[in-house]
């Protein structure tokens, strides 16, 4: 039996022993498994690319021809598509497997799902890329599609302990991806190692050898820029931050510290508007036709987003643009910048999905972003390190995340 296709079984395994505790699975359909292995078993090898055979899980807004596409939603339960999302597209014609659709909020927005963080069944694991982060940290497959409004991807992945990857806006395809803010949605990935995560987006993004060679950052300047929202993380949550940022000093790194700039000061507040006002406009169907089935928290973003006039959404995007021809002012001489990833531990489940507030100014900006675990609490809950880069400099940001998978 080939080695990949026992592989492929072990990570089936495990999805049969787990998913009845974590439940991170929107879809699965083990004949369309099946389907895909014997198709994989006629190709030549010349046409075997690193990603042949390898399982990964698709976060239930992306759209899959073989699979339904809910978008976390009673509304389109059983809905199939006739296509599948460009990324899909792109990671199936290199060998890869859809093993299923992983769990997504409703519209990638903040209502609670039936999964369970795999470390602690009493506590969220994140959202909106909920099942996605869960089904990684359970080892139920090596990686998974998500996407990212506010913190998405870095959110779930730092609850769960794993690594999530938001690279620059538009860096990837969002062709057959149900948006929630057109202008901040971002494809990326949760995966094991920041290794696999460059194996994937150098395939979805077509860029060969996307992960610089190390040297040229290693170490590597950092910077802190403490802002109004660095006031909302917990002391534990700092406390492990600098430790991380001790041993980057210990192992070489060059680290400033200071303020952000007045002018990046508000912009997570303004990214709260602006994706109140787009997803008014995205969901504008929803909205009308399926109002009194949608959940309190997204009619709450619609409330929100009515009150927000044309005036001041004009007035937002002018102020992205500003600070984004000023981006050298916030990163000087420094390769990246660094800040926790979420203001705590996951929360128990009734209290939500988490605060997406550490994540909100890098995504307003289109920046590149990454998380590693960097501490685990008592019980054994993790934190994370966020890690951030100049537009465009993706590649940067990951031979830097490598670095600090090595030295972490």
């Amino acid at each position: 039996m080939n080695n990949w296709v026992t592989k492929l079984q072990k990570y089936r395994a495990r999805i049969k022993d787990h998913e009845g505790d974590i439940h991170a699975w929107a879809s699965l359909d083990w004949d369309f498994v099946e389907r895909q292995v014997a198709d994989l078993d006629s190709w030549p090898k010349s046409k075997r690319g690193p990603l042949y055979g390898v399982p990964f899980g698709v976060k239930d807004i992306f759209d899959t021809v073989d699979l339904p596409t809910t978008y976390g939603s009673e509304i389109y339960k059983g809905t199939q598509p006739v296509s599948d999302a460009a990324s899909v597209a792109r990671l199936r014609a290199a060998g890869a497997i859809i093993m299923g659709k992983t769990v997504s909020t409703e519209f990638a927005y903040l209502k609670p799902t039936k999964t369970k963080n795999p470390i602690d069944f009493s506590r969220t694991p994140g959202g909106s890329s909920s099942g996605s982060a869960a089904a990684v940290a359970d080892k139920m497959i090596p990686f998974a599609l998500g996407s990212q409004t506010a913190a998405s991807i870095i959110q779930p992945a730092s609850y769960c302990g794993v690594i999530g990857f938001k690279p620059t806006w538009g860096l990837i395809s969002t062709a057959g991806v149900k948006t929630l803010a057109s202008s901040l949605d971002t494809v990326g990935v949760i995966a094991e190692t920041v290794g696999c995560v460059s194996d994937v987006v150098t395939i979805l993004t077509g860029a060969p050898d996307f992960l610089n060679n190390l040297e040229i950052f290693n170490p590597p300047n950092l910077a802190i820029l403490f802002s109004p929202e660095w006031t909302s993380a917990s002391t534990k949550s700092l406390i492990h931050f600098s430790k991380a940022v001790s041993l980057a000093r210990a192992s070489g790194a060059n680290i400033n510290e200071g303020k952000v700039p007045v002018l990046f000061e508000n912009l997570a507040s303004e990214q709260a508007q602006l994706m109140a006002y787009e997803a008014t406009r995205d969901l504008a169907y929803e909205r009308h036709v399926y109002f009194d089935q949608l959940s309190q928290p997204l009619r709450d973003l619609f409330f929100q987003g009515e009150g927000i006039s044309a005036k001041e959404y004009l007035s937002i995007n002018q102020n992205r643009a500003w600070a984004l021809c000023s981006i050298e002012e916030l990163f000087g001489d420094s390769d990246a910048l660094l800040a926790p990833s979420t203001v705590d531990i996951a929360p128990k489940t009734e209290e939500g999905t988490g605060d997406p507030v550490m994540s909100r100014t890098w995504t307003l900006l289109g920046l590149p972003s990454i998380t590693l675990p960097c501490g685990y609490s008592k019980n054994g809950l993790p934190f994370g390190l966020q890690i951030a880069c100049r537009p465009r400099d993706d590649s940067k940001l990951l031979a830097i995340a490598q670095w600090f998978e090595r030295i972490l």
